[in-house]
């Protein structure tokens, strides 16, 4: 995930007649130990507060049940969690430095939103929000940012969607563990709405994504060939499907919540190599 959103910010930048190798792989590793940071906290939090002891693992959901199955000691998995955190604060410096000071705003919410993500956001109804933020519209602008020095209109509207399929990723996730999830303190929006009204809203919120692909060309934001995002329809269509059919029934669940992350996986992908190809032709 990380690296195509970075791929993405960079190849809108690269449409713009930006383009730096050495930027774009730091700022890949950079993406990518943040990411690795909120991961691995997440999970050792979890495990603090028995929530992945409570809940049914399934491939895309419960928590990844390392900790709690005594694979990894959980000192060592905050250890590195917020090593990780701590290796990608120098590399965001180090592009505030270079490529100019807007970045300092990006940079300190995205560390303070990583380290108290599960202690605190998460137990007030924003974690799908700052996942879809971080995750989506921040990572693709800070990448253009870090080539361009400044923020592309563009940047910021090729992000939207993906940010707001990230955020389904995680909503669609957590309805399977409603019960684990309450039972720790923990406030989303599956907890707050309850599962029919939630993938209701899931459902709407992945049409809007998707819908606003095609206002984004239309009104001239981003290139043409973007729309070869759509092609990630049928993956939409069939997590819709399923999730409010099946959204009571945790294992009947578990192929919407594949297709529902492999839309957003193609849909990143799709959106940069629409950028590419637009660069190319010069559209």
């Amino acid at each position: 995930m990380s690296f195509l959103l970075v791929t993405l910010g960079t190849a809108a930048a690269s449409h713009d007649g930006f383009f730096s190798l050495s930027y774009y792989i730091l700022a890949i590793i950079g993406v990518t130990l943040a990411q690795n940071a909120v991961n691995v906290l997440n999970d050792y939090y979890d495990y603090r507060t028995d929530v992945d002891a409570r809940t049914t693992k399934t491939p895309f959901s419960g928590g990844s049940k390392y900790l709690v199955t005594g694979m990894i000691k959980p000192q060592n998995a905050y250890f590195f969690g917020v090593t990780s955190l701590l290796m990608a604060v120098p590399i965001g410096t180090y592009f505030i430095l270079t490529r100019g000071i807007a970045l300092v705003a990006i940079v300190i919410f995205a560390a303070v939103s990583i380290y108290f993500y599960t202690t605190a956001f998460a137990r007030i109804c924003l974690g799908e929000f700052l996942a879809g933020l971080n995750l989506g519209p921040l990572a693709v602008i800070g990448a253009y940012f870090v080539q361009a020095s400044n923020f592309g209109i563009d940047s910021i509207a090729v992000g939207i969607a993906p940010g707001i399929m990230i955020a389904n990723v995680l909503f669609l996730n957590e309805v399977p563990d409603v019960e684990a999830d309450s039972s720790a303190g923990r406030m989303n929006l599956p907890i707050l709405l309850g599962r029919k009204r939630a993938v209701r809203l899931y459902a709407a919120l992945e049409i809007s994504a998707l819908v606003w692909i095609v206002v984004a060309v239309v009104s001239g934001l981003t290139p043409l060939p973007t729309l070869l995002a759509l092609a990630s329809l049928p993956f939409a269509v069939k997590a819709i499907a399923i999730a409010l059919r099946d959204y009571e029934n945790a294992s009947r669940l578990v192929p919407a919540l594949g297709a529902n992350i492999a839309t957003a996986y193609i849909t990143i992908a799709l959106l940069a190599i629409g950028y590419l190809i637009a660069g190319a032709v010069r559209l």
